[in-house]
């Protein structure tokens, strides 16, 4: 397969690291934007300007920069008849994975590489996420706070100030959607799987807080835990009118007491019914210091987020199996793309959910 590579950057570099490229493809040349690249070498290869796809007939051109959308766009106004063979910067981990899981026999993992034999590699990959890419969401804005909101599940929703145009509050509350969808790899509750009448839950990783805002009128309390600041005013504006129920703590939540970090047994004293966590893959290291809460707690249940990086699901299960807590996985499974605790894209799908029952 002979192949373009668009960009010459920081993102390139690292895709072409971790995937091995050279050795799988026939690599005919790099293209980039910047006439002083022109003529000049990346990786031992030429450089080229745009203006060289006039001549050249490539199988695949493959987009390695984080403005992907612009260049498409681009290449299609100036050579409409390539549009079918432009990639985005999964193209190489998408092909991977189809290798590593060709001869598996799992029938969950086999769902999700059909999935992606037939459409572009995502964190969900799964015919249910195509439902919400149509869907109207009406966003509204609050000029008193200077925020943006939505209904959810007929609540008001509000989102940091860092989502300042009605288009990106929509594309971040679909995420939202298709990441708690009922057939989602990461949805946390289920008909058997939920929040009951008067528990008192902890919400490890609250960000806008939609987990907890769907469970406010059955709990008791909740523990909302939030580093972020932009995070901790949009919350303040959606929770004040349960006050009575919320205790927001600004902290990060791990192994240790210092500063801006802190312990779940430092700062819950009282038994806990349920804890949900996400808290971008350093979830083991925060379970780590809630030995005493688990302890105290007599009947939890637990719902922890697995997907971050390859050895999470392992980690937070055998730590969990210490606290007698007994474990399962939420159905289906996840493509991570992001770095988080390990220095690479994974090219493996994880477990959204371990979920915990004591």
């Amino acid at each position: 397969m002979k192949i373009f590579i668009w960009g010459t950057g920081y993102r390139a570099n690292q895709i072409l690291d971790e995937c091995n490229v050279f050795n799988a493809y026939d690599v005919i040349g790099f293209i980039d934007n910047n006439p002083n690249k022109n003529g000049s070498k990346f990786r031992g290869i030429k450089v080229y300007q745009p203006d060289i796809l006039e001549n050249t007939e490539p199988d695949k051109i493959v987009i390695l920069t984080d403005s992907f959308e612009e260049i498409k766009q681009q290449i299609i106004d100036t050579f409409p008849m390539m549009q079918g063979i432009i990639e985005n910067k999964s193209f190489f981990y998408r092909d991977i994975i189809i290798e590593r899981y060709k001869d598996i026999h799992d029938s969950e993992i086999k769902e999700v590489m059909a999935y992606i034999q037939k459409n572009d590699i995502q964190i969900f990959n799964y015919d249910f996420v195509d439902k919400y890419k149509k869907m109207d969401i009406e966003v509204q804005y609050n000029p008193n706070c200077k925020m943006f909101y939505v209904y959810h599940q007929n609540k008001k929703l509000y989102f940091a100030k860092y989502l300042d145009t009605e288009e990106k509050v929509r594309e971040y509350y679909l995420g939202l959607l298709i990441e708690q969808d009922n057939r989602s790899p990461h949805k946390y509750l289920s008909s058997d799987f939920n929040v009951n009448e008067g528990d008192i839950v902890v919400d490890v990783g609250v960000a806008e807080g939609n987990f907890s805002l769907e469970v406010i009128e059955k709990a008791a309390k909740i523990y909302m835990i939030e580093a972020e600041d932009m995070w901790v005013e949009a919350l303040n504006e959606t929770f004040k009118e349960y006050q009575d129920k919320v205790i927001t703590i600004k902290k990060y939540i791990t192994s240790i007491n210092k500063g801006k970090y802190a312990t779940l047994d430092d700062l819950i004293n009282e038994p806990v019914n349920f804890l949900k966590m996400d808290i971008e893959g350093n979830e083991w290291d925060g379970l780590l210091g809630a030995e005493k809460l688990f302890k105290r707690s007599k009947k939890m249940k637990s719902a922890i987020c697995s997907y971050h990086s390859n050895s999470d699901e392992i980690l937070i299960k055998d730590l969990l199996g210490k606290y007698d807590v007994k474990c399962s996985t939420t159905s289906g499974y996840m493509w991570w793309p992001f770095l988080n605790n390990q220095d690479y894209v994974s090219t493996r799908l994880c477990r959204g959910i371990v979920r915990g029952v004591k």
